[in-house]
């Protein structure tokens, strides 16, 4: 299994740990330092079952993966963020789960959200039907936005590398998004297992935090996998994608590239009555200013 990691990571020992206590344990645990300006160390308990490999340069999340895969020989690859953890029963789970579909290529499951604090955020992640799920139920789902906790996944190697493996040069964040999809558009077939959970935490500094950040990622999603779903669905998902970044964007106080996202957005599908009575907001200075001031996640 592969755990990247770059630079200080306070919640890398409670990852490791929840990996390491599964029953039965993963095989070869390849914890990847991305290039991190002051090497990673493994934490103490996990020195002696975990491999830590280093990266001479920085690839980000799909480059590390990457890496890590080239360091293993399994041929069943599972993922685990170095902030995020894995409950118990969760590999065991997905085993059970890929015996029981042989076709599918990978098995994902479950995420409660949480906190710096590893207390409930009351988010709640997408969650498709359990089971085997074909490419016709998922890639309608897939593109329109990402159901998949990227830590909870277990992929069958071979059809990895035939979807051409993790390397990928989207923005930092969509990565595992773009590989869902590479694998929907070469045939693959998924199983959902409810009960593989994983904890996926929130914070400030994940690469995920922040409104602008995931518009920019999904435009770029949605524009290199266009081709796989019909036009009324792609404008749909564009319009979304516009009016995302043009809330992100109202945090950094561009309004006018807030006006300007959120017109596109109206040329290829009607705003709802939130984003058109945002449109008039942004047209008054006396109230813009008090726009977007909420945190990016609850």
């Amino acid at each position: 299994m592969i755990v990247p990691v770059r630079g200080r990571s306070p919640f890398l020992p409670q990852a490791l740990d929840a990996i390491l206590a599964q029953e039965p344990a993963p095989s070869d645990v390849v914890v990847v330092d991305d290039a991190s300006e002051e090497p990673v160390t493994l934490p103490r308990g996990a020195a002696g079952r975990c491999r830590l490999v280093r990266r001479a340069a920085r690839g980000g999340p799909a480059g590390a993966r990457q890496a890590g895969l080239e360091a293993l020989s399994t041929e069943l690859v599972a993922l685990c963020d170095a902030d995020d953890a894995w409950e118990p029963g969760k590999l065991a789970a997905q085993l059970a789960a890929l015996g029981a579909h042989p076709r599918a290529a990978l098995c994902f499951g479950r995420a409660t959200v949480v906190g710096p604090d590893g207390a409930p955020t009351g988010e709640r992640w997408e969650e498709p039907e359990p089971g085997f799920l074909d490419q016709a139920d998922l890639l309608p789902l897939m593109y329109d936005r990402d159901p998949i906790p990227t830590s909870s996944v277990v992929l069958r190697r071979d059809a990895l590398e035939a979807a051409g493996g993790f390397a990928s040069d989207v923005p930092y964040g969509v990565e595992d998004w773009d590989l869902w999809l590479r694998l929907l558009a070469a045939g693959a077939t998924f199983a959902c297992e409810p009960a593989a959970r994983v904890r996926y935490r929130r914070h400030g500094s994940g690469l995920t935090a922040g409104r602008e950040n995931l518009a920019r990622g999904s435009l770029e999603i949605h524009e290199r996998h266009a081709g796989l779903v019909a036009p009324g669905l792609r404008a749909v998902v564009r319009a979304r994608d516009l009016t995302t970044l043009a809330r992100g964007r109202i945090r950094r106080r561009d309004y006018a590239g807030a006006r300007a996202a959120l017109r596109e957005a109206a040329s290829h599908a009607p705003l709802p009555p939130r984003e058109r009575a945002l449109r008039v907001l942004l047209t008054l200075p006396g109230v813009r200013g008090a726009l977007g001031r909420r945190r990016p996640y609850p």
